[in-house]
């Protein structure tokens, strides 16, 4: 219970039900004074101070603490007397032990002002919201070691408005500062107050690669792999979005029947799978509008890119952000509608079975749970009921009328997104599935340009994750000889890159 302060003895104990009161006097002979640090023996007179301590079993703790007065032995010391010191045990003129005012900063940290004083009160512990702040704001700045690794990237103060600079400490995975803007005038400044920074490692954007260049040119600059992974993932994005004829062409398949191709559907890990649903004619209309918003959007962005405007003047035009000029300018297609998806069914796998039953007459929804039940289905009635009720608004099961009646059932897949093409294209092969892996294959037959595409960005992902840096001038050189227009694109902004940032 008595704080590790040595040279202390416990006098008495008092418990009652709410407090604990502990008695203590000092044992020292003598004490060294806090000006001269000349020990001395002779006692002046005594006071007794009282601390809150720690709680014990629930109750508060509280310590009258016997401190002595001692007179300075040497004649020159400016202090003639003196109270004996307990720097292990409580500050001077404090009222808390230092464990005690230790808890209360840390809690404050953690929660704050009201909060905090609502967990001390139940722990049994007392402080005022106001008391556990003041510790917090006195409470010294951390002592870190100067930074010689940094990372730094643009972040949003309010998304599309206004932003800053995050430098990070890549030695400790910190964030040891905020600028208030992006621009290279700062970075620069900031760059120059620490002349120590060896390495930085920031994006691949010219702001930050010419505050570099001259706020610390004794540093080497590194492109980070996650930048260089993104900015090649826009960049396919951008290339597939001219390439929806072949995306959805590559969803074709061959199958012997309605059935069979609805089965495909349905599988497991398939690419874009899409399932049996009920769609609303309000959803639908609101969907409808929504689309007819983005595809007059997409003609304005158009126009004024045609006429000579640069991305900023139509952003602030036609009040959208930059990201979507980019995007719309060089579509030459509409955007199409959004396709809903719904996440799988736990009686997908036997719709196949119910479709061809329903077909074949059966309309009985109690028999066909029957059915299911036998070939191993262990769920309720409730999923089989609300299928067989799509059925019937339907009016019938056929693959003639799987679109009658608001129930949509399609024979194919949904072609994918440009988003999810290029996630495709950047996936780990081994962590394809059959149907994604069969899709690409089927992709690169139909179009060369993609096929060149998805090779390059394979081994590009391949020596960004392994390191490999040794390999960039060979696969620049492949990416020059390419017939995708995007990797080499890709291959010229990496090479006006190099002269200033390293290839590790």
């Amino acid at each position: 219970m008595l704080p590790k302060a040595p040279g202390w003895k416990l006098r008495d104990v008092a418990i009652n039900a709410e407090m604990i009161s502990l008695s203590i006097e000092s044992i020292c002979p003598a004490v060294a004074c806090p000006v001269c640090a000349q020990k001395t023996a002779r006692l002046h007179s005594h006071y007794l101070r009282t601390l809150a301590d720690l709680p014990w079993g629930g109750r508060s703790v509280r310590l009258s603490l016997r401190v002595r007065r001692f007179r300075c032995s040497r004649s020159e010391c400016p202090r003639r007397i003196f109270a004996e010191r307990i720097p292990d045990l409580v500050a001077p003129y404090a009222r808390k032990t230092a464990r005690l005012h230790e808890i209360l900063r840390l809690v404050g940290f953690a929660l704050g002002g009201e909060a905090g004083t609502r967990l001390l009160w139940r722990l049994g512990m007392m402080a005022s919201a106001s008391t556990l702040l003041r510790y917090v704001r006195s409470s010294p700045e951390p002592m870190y070691p100067q930074p010689y690794v940094v990372g730094i990237d643009d972040w949003a103060f309010r998304r599309g408005r206004r932003y800053g600079t995050m430098i990070v400490d890549l030695g400790r995975h910190e964030v040891i500062d905020l600028l208030e803007d992006r621009e290279t005038e700062a970075v620069r400044a900031w760059l120059e107050r620490h002349p120590q920074i060896r390495i930085i490692a920031r994006d691949r954007g010219g702001a930050y690669a010419e505050a570099a260049t001259k706020g610390a040119p004794q540093a080497m600059q590194v492109a980070d792999r996650w930048h260089l992974m993104h900015n090649l993932a826009d960049a396919l994005e951008e290339f597939l979005l001219h390439k929806k004829k072949v995306l959805r062409e590559a969803t074709r398949t061959e199958t012997e029947s309605p059935e069979e191709d609805y089965a495909t559907c349905f599988s497991a890990g398939s690419l874009t799978p899409n399932r049996p649903r009920i769609w609303y004619e309000g959803r639908l209309e609101a969907s409808r509008k929504r689309h007819e918003r983005i595809v007059e959007q997409w003609r304005n962005i158009r126009r004024l890119h045609l006429a000579g405007a640069d991305v900023h003047d139509i952003a602030k035009r036609l009040g959208v952000s930059r990201e979507t000029v980019y995007r719309y300018r060089r579509m030459e297609e509409s955007p199409e509608p959004v396709r809903f998806r719904h996440k799988r069914r736990v009686l997908d796998p036997y719709v196949p079975y119910i479709l061809r039953r329903w077909g074949e007459g059966c309309r009985n929804g109690t028999k066909l749970y029957r059915e299911i039940r036998e070939q191993g289905y262990a769920y309720g009635a409730s999923n089989m009921a609300r299928l067989v009720a799509e059925l019937r608004r339907a009016g019938g099961g056929s693959a003639a009328d799987r679109t009658q009646g608001g129930v949509v059932l399609p024979d194919k897949a949904s072609v994918p997104t440009a988003r999810q093409g290029a996630a495709l294209f950047l996936k780990r092969r081994e962590k394809l599935t059959a149907e994604q892996e069969a899709y690409l294959d089927r992709l690169g037959t139909l179009d060369k340009a993609s096929a060149d595409a998805y090779r390059l960005t394979q081994e590009f992902a391949k020596m960004v994750r392994e390191l490999e840096g040794e390999r960039l001038d060979e696969w620049l050189r492949e990416a020059d000889a390419s017939e995708a227009e995007v990797m080499r694109r890709f291959a010229r902004s990496l090479r006006k890159t190099l002269p200033r940032c390293a290839r590790g």
